[in-house]
């Protein structure tokens, strides 16, 4: 049995070990975070080169020296005459409208710069401020729709391994829900699976998804930022980061500080409105004992006090919100002011920077805040798929009350008597309810035998042991003297088929319905099938005939219908026993006559029980075996029993009159 200490992280390794990220998706996916770091460091050059390309109008002034070191690193490029010996340094040249020769000149000593400087040499589109402009545009948007695909192929590649890893998960439960299902008396866990499967397997394939998506690429991104940021200006940077990580590290526990204080008041006012509330259903006490007066002042006090802590509340909100706005407020000035210091340097100054340095490095800044947020977000995220896995994973740890002995035996169809010796069954659980308490009963075989209880649940606790849906835990189930959980399952389900309940047919086309998609039925044999329980006729009237596709998507049955495509299904099979549960909901005259008749043709030479919903068939039955407080009351003919037993005209009575529903 699956237990959980309240670790979510031994969970999460169990759903997501580490060996997934040496498959090759995982590994995809990594290099394709990587791929998009370098297309951001790219992206955020462009970025600078516009914006300098803006502050400078492509002008650059030189000045002495500066003439000579410029001709050297740019060669003939750059259109300016060597200056002769004495000439005077104080005097300079200003070069207008030559594209990115600013920048690559401001930033010539930087490692990125030689590689730039050579295009500009090469590309005279770069010389001109127009073609530069439009040739970083363009290069930016084609960087920029690469780095989009990429991040959707990241997402597809995340996506895909949640799905891996979620679709794993839905395969186990269905094979759990189809061991488990069959014991399941009260659907609860029938209702659980489908509710595991619909629900927590989506939230962990998209709890996986977030996960991956976000763990491979955001530290990627902060890795890129960090990096930008240190080669603009380390110094300036790191000065920043620290009022930064204050100001966001004081706002976050100020949010929960106040998120917290907000639960408690609210939990503390609900008890306030159920106070207040609680007036309003003790009218008659309040008025019949002259109680007004008191009323009227308790109500008035615990009012005032439900709208002094709402007050309360909204008054901690507008301050923890101010507060908030003037820690951030805070730190924009203290950044602006580190920033707008480096920018009034001198520029021969060591720590000056450049207009658009600041603004790229701002927008580093402005970039990082999204990756952070969502690296916030993911331990909670985690913490969600790792409980939504726990619930399946102690699903799947439950162990099945019915599984195939060892050298289980071949079982022949039933020939002379059906035997329950000493059976009990309870409902699960520690305090569970008895359902069968010491059943002994033997019946004969043939014939069409009813079996009724003021309790439904003991009628189908009794029919769903003898195709070993449920199994005793005491006594036996004997078919000619044969124990049934000593033979195999397979032969056993042959021989005994359920027909009625809630399952009565699947998404799939009528002939998919009828054969179970078992090939060694032909359409013929589902065709004659049909038409010996009236199922044809209405067949032949759906859209597509046989072909027609029931379900979810497909076309919608009657409740008559139903059934009877649920009898063409066994009877198909040809099974020695065979269990009905009619429908209790309402059927039409037509159907009734069609089930009447149907009964006829498939009842004559074999075990038939019914669990009844209809009094024509208990009057065509030949026996009715009657249960009360989980043992046989007796075996009997309706005749008998309508004459002799009261349990059976209170059970008759309850389940059949046509006035049963008066007074209630």
């Amino acid at each position: 049995m699956y237990t959980s200490n309240g670790d979510t992280s031994s969970t999460w390794k169990r759903l997501f070990p580490r060996s997934m990220w040496r498959q090759r998706n995982s590994l995809q996916l990594i290099g394709l975070s990587l791929i998009s770091g370098v297309l951001l460091i790219f992206l955020f050059l462009i970025g600078l080169l516009i914006a300098d390309l803006f502050v400078s109008r492509g002008a650059v002034v030189l000045q002495g020296d500066q003439i000579e070191v410029a001709r050297e690193r740019f060669g003939d490029v750059l259109d300016v005459v060597a200056q002769p010996e004495g000439f005077n340094s104080s005097e300079e040249i200003r070069l207008q409208n030559r594209g990115l020769l600013h920048s690559l000149w401001n930033f010539k000593d930087r490692i990125w710069a030689q590689p730039l400087i050579t295009m500009y040499q090469k590309f005279p589109l770069l010389r001109e401020n127009s073609s530069a402009l439009i040739c970083l545009l363009l290069a930016g948007a084609i960087l920029g729709m690469l780095r989009g695909l990429i991040l959707a192929r990241c997402r597809i590649q995340a996506s895909q391994l949640g799905l891996t890893v979620s679709n794993q998960l839905r395969r186990s439960l269905h094979r759990q829900a189809m061991r488990l299902g069959p014991s399941d008396l009260l659907d609860h866990q029938i209702h659980q699976a489908y509710d595991l499967f619909r629900n927590d397997t989506t939230l962990i394939r998209d709890g996986i998804t977030a996960n991956l998506y976000r763990l491979t690429l955001h530290p990627v991104s902060l890795a890129v930022l960090f990096f930008l940021g240190l080669i603009i200006s380390p110094r300036l940077f790191l000065q920043m980061v620290v009022p930064l990580l204050a100001c966001w590290l004081m706002v976050v526990r100020e949010r929960t500080r106040f998120q917290k204080s907000r639960k408690l008041a609210e939990s503390e006012d609900q008890l306030r409105s159920n106070v207040l509330a609680e007036s309003l259903t003790k009218t008659r006490l309040i008025r019949g004992y002259s109680m007004e007066e008191f009323d009227n002042i308790n109500f008035s006090k615990h009012l005032d006090q439900l709208s002094t802590s709402t007050s309360t509340v909204r008054r901690r909100e507008v301050v923890s919100s101010w507060l908030c706005w003037g820690l951030v407020l805070g730190c924009v000035l203290i950044l602006g002011l580190l920033m707008g210091v480096k920018v009034l340097l001198p520029e021969e100054h060591p720590q000056s920077l450049q207009l658009s340095e600041v603004i790229l490095l701002s927008l580093v800044f402005g970039f990082a805040f999204k990756p952070l947020l969502r690296l916030r977000d993911l331990r909670e995220i985690r913490k969600e798929t790792a409980l939504a896995a726990e619930r399946i994973y102690r699903y799947l740890a439950q162990i099945p009350e019915v599984g195939q002995a060892v050298g289980a035996k071949f079982l022949d169809p039933l020939s002379k008597w059906l035997s329950f010796e000493n059976v009990s069954y309870s409902l699960p659980g520690a305090t569970g309810k008895k359902i069968l308490d010491h059943l002994e009963v033997k019946l004969p075989a043939g014939g069409l035998t009813v079996i009724a209880a003021p309790n439904p649940l003991e009628a189908q606790a009794m029919m769903y042991m003898l195709p070993r849906f449920l199994e005793p835990h005491e006594g036996r189930v004997l078919i000619d003297g044969e124990d049934i959980a000593w033979v195999t399952l397979e032969s056993l389900r042959a021989e005994v088929l359920y027909v009625g309940g809630r399952e009565i047919y699947f998404t799939g086309s009528v002939l998919e319905n009828i054969t179970c998609g078992l090939a060694n039925f032909t359409q013929a044999d589902a065709i004659s099938a049909a038409k010996r329980v009236h199922a044809h006729n209405f067949i032949q009237r759906l859209p597509q005939g046989y072909e027609t596709v029931l379900g979810e998507h497909g076309e919608r049955l009657s409740v008559g219908e139903e059934f009877r495509l649920g009898l063409a299904r066994a009877i198909l099979r040809n099974p020695a026993i065979l269990i009905l549960e009619e429908p209790d909901k309402d059927l039409t005259e037509e159907d009734k006559s069609m089930i009447d008749d149907a009964y006829d043709q498939i009842c004559p030479g074999r075990t038939v029980f019914v669990i009844p919903s209809r009094m024509s068939t208990i009057r065509r039955s030949d026996r009715i075996v009657l249960l009360h407080e989980g043992k046989i009351a007796t075996v009997n003919t309706q005749a008998n029993l309508l004459g002799g037993n009261e349990l059976y005209r209170h059970w008759e009575y309850t389940r059949f009159n046509v006035f049963r529903h008066i007074g209630k």
